[in-house]
């Protein structure tokens, strides 16, 4: 009897064992199983990841004195053009070299007034998220909803653009934006993050651009500056986005004892360009721009004064003896297109009195005096895309803004 219980205990006791062993194996497979598809997952995510491509050479970072350098070297030829135009008087001819304000829009009366001034405190305290206005501006046109109807962009017929670069304050431009129609206008102050909103009369529109602009009286003397590199006052979707950097690399390379230059070197300075645009052309087209630097006490006109009549063909003031501008599809005659670039040079053709349009890339190699009005061999400007620089009154910046806005 007691072998037989002793036998069945010990066969337990290898059944048991079995078990455990094949508890092993298991549970070994399971982790080799586990291993395996981790490994191989791996595998296969590294397969599909697109290979990165080989970069090529990477020029070295330029440094601070290296980008100094190469500014001033950039701008020293135009220095050397500044310092031999500082020895020359301006003529009667300077307005030739470009669009003025005046033979497009018309002088104020003799003895004028300045218009009121109003201050951007007298405007509301209504002032909007930028996301918000963004959103409130694109909304659908053909959703009635608050947020379409409260769009100027529902019912202004205009909208004029002012950006300002006050060198003191910034160096990227504020925007003043005025949307407006017969009966009603909205002035919009553009900051980092928020815009402030009010509605004003149509009737202070120009007194609160002169207040933004600061424009007044000036008594400053005349510079010898007479071009600007086209970059210093950019049109296009940010104007005057690169003046600040632009102005301040021409300032180290300016002549010692101008009064221009002694004011681009204080950073004492006013960069302004007004853009108009229209509902017809969704608010994209231009129908009329003005480009204005004032400085050491002097206003002077940059670039073209332009605007575009209902026929789309762009406006040019007429000399003595010129034939009429020319309608849609018709050749425009080679004075307005000379004037109309405002700098004589480059596409600009030269020959004495012909008003002949040069081969683009064509060098030439002088300023014919049918075009600049002044005599004698005078210094060139740096390239065709440079923008003339002429003196105006402030008084003529402000009438050519109330003319740009009249509906």
């Amino acid at each position: 009897m007691p072998r037989v219980l002793m036998n069945s205990g010990l066969f337990v006791d290898r059944e048991g064992e079995r078990m455990q062993v094949l508890a092993d194996h298991v549970y070994h497979v399971l982790v080799i199983a586990f291993v395996a598809t981790t490994f191989i997952e791996v595998i296969v995510k590294a397969a599909r990841k697109p290979r990165k491509r080989k970069r090529g050479p990477v020029a070295p970072r330029e440094s601070a004195a290296e980008r100094e350098k190469r500014l001033r070297e950039r701008y020293a030829a135009f220095g050397d053009r500044w310092r031999e135009w500082l020895d020359r008087p301006r003529g009667s001819g300077d307005a030739d070299r470009l669009v003025t304000a005046a033979s497009v829009w018309g002088s104020p009366e003799q003895g004028a007034s300045f218009p009121r001034r109003f201050h951007d405190s007298q405007l509301g305290k209504v002032m909007l998220d930028k996301r918000s206005y963004l959103a409130m501006l694109n909304a659908p046109a053909d959703v009635v909803q608050p947020r379409r109807e409260l769009a100027p962009t529902s019912w202004a017929k205009i909208r004029l653009d002012v950006w300002a670069l006050h060198s003191k304050a910034a160096q990227k431009p504020r925007l003043m934006r005025v949307w407006l129609s017969g009966d009603r206008a909205l002035v919009e102050l553009h900051r980092t993050r928020v815009v402030k909103v009010d509605e004003i009369l149509p009737s202070e529109i120009v007194g609160f651009v002169r207040g933004f602009t600061r424009l007044a009286p000036r008594k400053g003397a005349v510079d010898g500056l007479r071009w600007l590199p086209a970059e210093a006052m950019e049109l296009g979707e940010k104007p005057l986005w690169n003046t600040f950097r632009v102005l301040r690399g021409i300032s180290g390379v300016a002549p010692e004892g101008s009064p221009v230059a002694d004011a681009l070197r204080a950073g004492d300075y006013h960069a302004f360009a007004f853009v108009v645009s229209r509902a017809e052309s969704a608010w994209k087209e231009p129908c009329a721009h003005l480009r204005v630097l004032d400085c050491a006490g002097v206003t002077y006109q940059v670039g073209d004064a332009f605007s575009r009549e209902s026929d789309d063909v762009r406006w040019a003031p007429r000399g003595a003896g010129d034939e009429a501008p020319a309608r849609a599809g018709e050749e425009e005659p080679t004075e307005a297109s000379r004037r109309g670039r405002g700098r004589p040079s480059g596409l600009a053709g030269l020959s004495e009195g012909s008003g002949t349009v040069a081969t683009p890339g064509k060098p030439v190699s002088g300023v014919g005096p049918g075009v600049s009005g002044l005599l004698g061999d005078e210094p060139e400007p740096l390239a065709d895309t440079d923008l003339a620089v002429v003196p105006i009154d402030p008084r003529e910046v402000l009438r050519a803004v109330e003319r740009m806005i009249e509906l």
